[in-house]
């Protein structure tokens, strides 16, 4: 195969791997590199497909796994970053000392914290999000007039 066809293949791979992060894209641009190596090496048009197709299977085998775990920890925390700021309703009274606490944020409830010690946030006060960690969200009263903690 000509080089032109698998710098087509290796661009439609990488636009396809830009459209949607799955890393089926790039596993499949890898292998077309693999392609283009092997054509710069004189191998004919069978061999430059098998490595590519090889070098393919094995990214998507033994790279893709590794790899999703890092995006899908990346997607995680930019979903929790989103949290922060917003607007919560408490369901279940917020007491750190016992570590009790319930809000809902966007139709989700999550464990909550207040974020400041020995505070009590009573059911149905609206709070804000001051942090995410984990699956804790740590929350602050909307206004803090005439509020104690």
């Amino acid at each position: 195969m000509t080089p032109l066809i698998w710098m087509i293949i290796l661009i439609v791979c990488l636009v396809v791997e830009f459209i949607r992060i799955e890393l089926y894209g790039a596993c499949a641009a890898v292998g077309a590199i693999a392609g283009i190596i092997a054509y710069a090496f004189g191998l004919n048009d069978f061999l430059q497909i098998a490595i590519a197709v090889a070098v393919t299977a094995f990214f998507l085998i033994v790279a893709r796994p590794v790899g999703m775990k890092y995006v899908m920890r990346a997607r995680r925390e930019k979903q929790l970053m989103e949290l922060e700021g917003c607007d919560a309703v408490v369901t279940c009274r917020i007491d750190n000392t016992s570590s009790n606490g319930v809000v809902r944020i966007g139709g989700r409830n999550w464990a909550a914290r207040s974020n400041r010690p020995n505070a009590v946030i009573e059911e149905g006060e609206v709070v804000t999000v001051v942090t995410m960690r984990g699956d804790v969200a740590y929350v602050d009263y909307k206004s803090t007039k005439g509020r104690r903690s």
